[in-house]
């Protein structure tokens, strides 16, 4: 009898609501563009620095947003976990020493000349062939804008299909996002909704964590 009166505890439930952050509005894809390589969380660190050195920068983005016991915390997580766009990127010459377009003026960021892009706070490096960084198609800068300014969740997202389990040096082919129809080798699984795999983009293999919903069967 007594159990009928027992109140039963609150549970404070966490709710997480998540939103692409669009690309900038006056975004040019007609610059040189380049596949920056950051430290792991410090993609916006990264961002600022380049922007800071004089660089146009596009680092694709989601905007997480928390509320969990009256509480909002609010999060942006890169579309690429460790990599970003930069343009208007000072040419490395073979001395290893920066140069403008002009081909004279010193390169600076808060006062201090640079003799290496890997001096900006974040930057580990540019992704690249293997003599020179590689350029960014503008047709794949506006491919990642497109995605970006997407408002619509996941196409593959169907709750209907179960979540591909992936193995380590397994192939795979992404099915959405601005990788869509890329290959991939899977490293490994992270979690239950996560992998981090290999994408031959522009010459040169890079890493990249995507969620197991974008992947299939090659």
């Amino acid at each position: 009898m007594g159990r009928r009166n027992e109140k039963k505890p609150f549970v404070h439930e966490k709710k997480v609501s998540m939103a692409k952050n669009p690309a900038p509005a006056d975004l040019d894809t007609s610059l040189s563009w380049y596949l920056v390589y950051t430290t792991p969380r410090m993609e916006a660190k990264a961002a600022k620095g380049l922007a800071d050195a004089g660089c146009a920068v596009f680092m694709p983005s989601w905007h997480k947003v928390v509320r969990y016991q009256r509480r909002e915390m609010e999060f942006t997580l890169a579309t690429f976990p460790r990599y970003l766009f930069a343009a208007g990127v000072p040419t490395l010459r073979r001395d290893r020493f920066l140069v403008a377009d002009d081909g004279v003026t010193v390169v600076t960021i808060n006062g201090r000349p640079l003799s290496d892009i890997r001096e900006i706070e974040g930057v580990q490096d540019i992704v690249r062939t293997q003599d020179q960084w590689a350029r960014v198609p503008g047709a794949f800068i506006k491919a990642v804008a497109d995605y970006q300014n997407d408002p619509r969740a996941s196409r593959c997202a169907d709750p209907r299909k179960p979540e591909m389990v992936v193995k380590p040096g397994q192939t795979v082919r992404i099915i959405d996002g601005p990788f869509m129809r890329f290959l991939a080798v899977v490293v490994d699984q992270v979690g239950l909704h996560e992998a981090d795999v290999m994408i031959s983009l522009l010459g040169s293999a890079s890493r990249m964590r995507v969620s197991t919903s974008q992947l299939d069967a090659a």
